[in-house]
Order: C-alpha cells, then sequence, then structure tokens
C-alpha cells in the first residue's frame, strides 16, 4: 500500500515548503475516489478540499515530509523528479500508483484498419529521466518490449502499444490488491472484451 501512495506522491504529489516551516505534502487529483483512499491508508484526519480542478489533500507531518525527502523527492521536483529504490516485490504496486497519478489508458476503434479496437497506454512527466527509467524498469520487470518518450510541448509523454498495454495490464493488477482507480482499470477490460468479441 505505501509503495502506491509512493507512486502518486512522484506523480501527482508535491512536497511544499513554507516560510513558517510548516512544510507538507499536497496532492490534488480529478479523482475523489483516489485522495479517499490515500487518506484512510495514511489513518489521516487531514480534509480533503475540493478545487476549481479536482481536489487537493494536504498533510503536514514533519515526520512523513521528513521520510519522502530521505526517498529522494524535492520541492518543485516537476523536472528533476528521479525514480526511487523500490523493492522488487513492490514495484508493481509503485507503478500502478504512479498510472493513477499521471497515466492514462485510451481505447477507440480504429477506421483506417477496419474499425478494429486499438488500446493506448501513456505516462505523462516533466522529467524525461523518470520515464526513461520507468521504461527501462517496465521492460525488466513487466516484460514490455517497446514503447517511446517524446516531447508534447507541455510535458514528456511515454506511450505504449497494444501488446505492451496488455503485458502492462496484466503487470499492474496481477494479485489480489485492489488499490486501484476503477475508471483506468475498467478500460482495460473493456479493450480485452472488445477485441475478444470482434475477432
Amino acid at each position: 500500500n505505501m509503495a502506491y501512495i509512493l507512486g502518486i506522491i512522484s506523480t501527482d504529489g508535491c512536497l511544499v515548503e513554507r516560510d513558517n516551516g510548516c512544510n507538507c505534502l499536497d496532492i490534488t487529483n480529478n479523482e475523489r475516489e483516489l485522495l479517499d483512499k490515500i487518506k484512510k491508508l495514511m489513518d489521516s484526519e487531514h480534509k480533503i478540499c475540493s478545487k476549481k480542478r479536482g481536489f487537493r489533500f494536504q498533510v503536514r507531518n514533519k515526520a512523513i515530509y521528513s521520510d519522502l525527502l530521505k526517498l529522494g523527492l524535492t520541492p518543485r521536483k516537476s523536472k528533476s523528479l528521479q525514480l526511487p529504490k523500490i523493492p522488487t516485490r513492490y514495484i508493481s504496486d509503485f507503478i500502478r500508483g504512479c498510472f493513477d497519478g499521471d497515466g492514462g489508458v485510451t481505447v477507440w476503434q480504429e477506421k483506417r484498419w477496419n474499425n478494429t479496437w486499438q488500446i493506448r497506454t501513456t505516462f505523462a512527466s516533466g522529467s524525461k529521466n523518470f520515464l526513461i527509467k520507468l521504461h527501462n524498469t517496465l521492460i525488466r520487470y513487466g516484460k514490455l518490449e517497446k514503447g517511446k518518450i517524446w516531447y508534447s510541448g507541455r510535458a514528456y509523454e511515454l506511450h505504449f502499444g497494444i501488446e505492451d498495454s496488455l503485458k502492462f495490464y496484466k503487470f499492474i493488477y496481477s494479485g489480489n490488491n485492489n488499490l486501484y482507480l476503477r475508471r483506468k482499470k475498467e478500460a482495460f477490460e473493456k479493450f480485452v472484451t472488445l477485441r475478444n468479441t470482434h475477432r
């Protein structure tokens, strides 16, 4: 669970330094469901607040803030984010957290190829180095084979096509862990069903 939360923090969270020394962890996301799960797992009494764009969960805790610094997270990390060292048995949980934070999955029918169903998995980050290491980690542990990184004009993006998306799906949702965003997992399941139905 903590590896999953670290993945969320690495992508959708930030460490905020304040002049009065009351530093905090800030996680902002469009998914209230996600922040509710994190709050429960952290056994936190801090509130989740609504914003114009999504929701915000702030934790003012010196011990948590210090631990995150030791793990390699820093304030203003968007372009300098590094992949932290994660024990092998928790890598899929960490990557699932990264995916729920700043990842996406798209399912569509491609008219150019007889309306066949397609799927694409993406990660976005201001740090190209983070995506390079994430890509290498997925190749090594998730057995993915391809993938491509490019700059979209706002951030770097890592994209995977059909076969690697299916391998990614099996890798991050294997086991009995129910800690994930439902709509993203359901998108993969939708593609698998549609692909099998229309073969």
